[in-house]
C-alpha cells in the first residue's frame, strides 16, 4: 500500500490506475479514432429515428410477463467444470428476438436471433442469485463479462451474458467492428437489448433464482439501468463506469473523435423537421419525457448560437460550450483577416492580397465546416438525450440495491454524469475507483465484483410489493 497526502493509503493497483487514468483514455482514443485506424460511427448519417416509439412500446409491458415473451427458452448444457473453486455448469441458448414490428424490421437479419450464455453453480442449493451482464461498446464476445462475473460463483451468484445486436455473431456483414453505420442503429441496438434482457430476467425469475441483478460496463451500464427501471419486480443494479446518457460519450467525451460528423452535418437541415417531429412524439409518451418537449420548444438550430437545453446541468454546459466554440471560430477568423490586412501594409500589395484572399477562403471553409459540425453535434446531443437518458425512466423499484461505480479520471464518462444518475435514484450508492475508463476496466475488477455482490445482498432490505 502507498501513502497518500493526508495519511490515506492507496493500493499499488489504484496507484497505477491513477497514474494512467485519463491519459491512457486519450492515448487510446487518439490511436484508434483520431488516426482513423478504424472508420467512425454513423458514416451513413441519421437513419430512421422513428424506429423507437416510446408510446407504442409502453403498451407492450402493461402486463407481466408480456404475452409475446418466449416462456420456454431451450437452454443447452455446454460443459461442466470446476472454476474459481466451484463446481459449475455452462448453458447456452439461442432464441428469436422478442422484438417485432418496426424494431424487428430495423434489425439486420444477422441480429434477429439472440444468443445468451449462463454460468451457474452446479448445486442448486448454492444458487443465491443471477446477474445479467450487458455488453459495453466493442465487447463482441462472452469472455470479458464471464471473467468479471465468474469469481462471484463463490458467493452463489450466477452470471448470464447476452450477445448484443450488431455485435459478435449478430454483427451485420457490412459493419466494420463496432462502428454502427447510422444513429438509428444505436437506438435499435438499445431498444432490442432492453427487451431481450427483460425476457431473460423473466426466465431467470421463474427458474429458481430468488434474487436477480443487472450489470453492465459503459454502454452496457446504460442499458442495464433502463432494464432495471422497466422490470416490475425488485432487481439489483450495478452500472459500471456508465453515463446518464450516451450523449456524454459521443458528443463531448472521448468518442467524439470516433464520430463521423460530416454525414450528420450534411443532412442536419433537411432532417431537422423529421427529427423534431420524432422527438415530440417520444416526448408525449411518458411523464418522464415531458422535459424533452420543453427542450424542443426552446432549442433553435438555425445557427450554432442556439439557446441551450437545460434538463441537466451538463446539458447546459455542453450547449454553452458549443456556442462558445462557434463564437471563438468567428473571432479567430476576424482576427486573422485583420492580420492579413496589416501584413499587406508596406509590402507587395498584389502578392499579399492574393495570399490573404486564399488564406481567408481556406479559413472560411474551415469555419463553415466547424460550425456545421457543431450544429450536428448539438442535434445528436438532443437526440441521444431524448432516447438514452436513463433519468427519463422511473427509478428501479429497489434503488437501495443499486451501487453505481464511477472512475475518477474517466475521459469517456464524466463523474458529473454518474452523479446525475445517482441523484435520480434515491438511496443508491456511488463508489469511485481510481483511474480512467480503460485502466479502471483492466485493474479495478475486484472493486466491480464487490459492488455487484453488495447490490445483490441489499435486495434483502427491499420489501416486495
Amino acid at each position: 500500500m502507498i501513502k497518500l497526502f493526508g495519511g490515506h493509503q492507496l493500493h499499488l493497483i489504484d496507484q497505477i490506475a491513477l497514474l494512467a487514468g485519463r491519459k491512457l483514455d486519450l492515448v487510446y482514443a487518439s490511436l484508434v479514432h483520431q488516426l482513423r485506424l478504424s472508420p467512425g460511427f454513423f458514416r451513413q448519417g441519421w437513419g430512421d429515428l422513428g424506429v423507437v416509439d416510446f408510446e407504442e412500446d409502453a403498451k407492450l409491458f402493461q402486463s407481466w410477463p408480456p404475452p409475446h415473451f418466449d416462456q420456454q427458452l431451450k437452454w443447452q448444457k455446454r460443459q461442466e467444470s470446476k472454476s474459481w473453486g466451484v463446481e459449475c455448469e455452462t448453458f447456452e441458448v439461442s432464441f428469436r428476438t422478442p422484438c417485432h414490428g418496426r424494431v424487428y424490421d430495423a434489425l439486420p437479419p444477422e441480429s434477429r436471433i439472440a444468443n445468451a450464455r449462463l454460468l451457474q453453480p452446479k448445486d442448486p442449493q448454492q444458487r443465491k442469485a443471477c446477474v445479467l451482464h450487458l455488453a459495453g461498446t466493442g465487447d463482441h464476445t462472452w469472455h470479458r463479462r464471464l471473467n468479471l462475473g465468474g469469481p462471484l460463483l463463490q458467493q452463489g451468484i450466477a452470471t448470464m451474458v447476452l450477445e448484443s445486436p450488431f455485435y459478435g455473431s449478430r454483427k451485420p456483414h457490412y459493419q466494420f467492428a463496432s462502428q454502427l453505420l447510422r444513429v438509428s442503429d444505436l437506438l435499435t441496438l438499445g431498444r432490442s437489448t432492453i427487451e431481450e434482457s427483460l425476457c431473460l430476467l423473466d426466465w431467470a425469475g421463474r427458474h429458481g433464482f430468488a434474487r436477480l441483478g443487472m450489470c453492465g460496463f459503459s454502454m452496457g451500464g446504460v442499458h442495464a439501468s433502463m432494464v432495471a427501471s422497466l422490470y416490475p419486480g425488485d432487481v439489483a443494479c450495478t452500472p459500471l463506469l456508465a453515463p446518464r446518457s450516451a450523449s456524454g460519450a459521443f458528443c463531448h467525451g472521448a468518442l467524439r473523435s470516433a464520430t463521423s460528423w460530416a454525414p450528420l452535418a450534411a443532412v442536419v437541415d433537411e432532417k431537422q423537421q423529421e427529427i423534431e417531429a420524432t422527438l415530440m412524439r417520444s416526448a408525449r409518451s411518458t411523464d418522464g419525457l415531458i422535459e424533452a418537449a420543453r427542450i424542443l420548444s426552446t432549442l433553435k438550430m438555425a445557427s450554432a448560437e442556439s439557446q441551450s437545453p437545460a434538463s441537466h446541468p451538463s446539458n447546459a454546459a455542453f450547449a454553452e460550450g458549443i456556442v462558445h466554440s462557434a463564437q471563438q471560430r468567428v473571432q479567430d477568423s476576424s482576427d486573422r483577416q485583420q492580420q492579413h490586412v496589416e501584413a499587406g501594409v508596406g509590402s507587395d500589395r498584389k502578392n499579399s492580397g492574393i495570399d490573404a484572399a486564399e488564406n481567408e477562403l481556406g479559413e472560411l471553409w474551415h469555419l463553415r465546416r466547424g460550425l456545421a459540425e457543431d450544429q450536428a453535434c448539438l442535434r445528436l446531443h438532443q437526440v441521444l438525450e431524448t432516447y438514452t437518458d436513463v433519468t427519463r425512466f422511473h427509478p428501479p423499484r429497489c434503488t437501495k440495491a443499486a451501487v453505481l461505480v464511477g472512475a475518477t479520471d474517466d475521459a469517456y464518462v464524466s463523474p458529473q454524469s454518474v452523479q446525475e444518475l445517482a441523484a435520480h435514484w434515491p438511496d443508491s450508492e456511488v463508489r469511485w475507483v481510481k483511474g480512467g475508463h480503460v485502466s479502471a476496466f483492466l485493474l479495478q475488477q475486484p472493486a466491480f465484483r464487490r459492488a455487484i455482490n453488495d447490490s445483490i445482498d441489499r435486495l434483502g432490505d427491499c420489501s416486495s410489493l
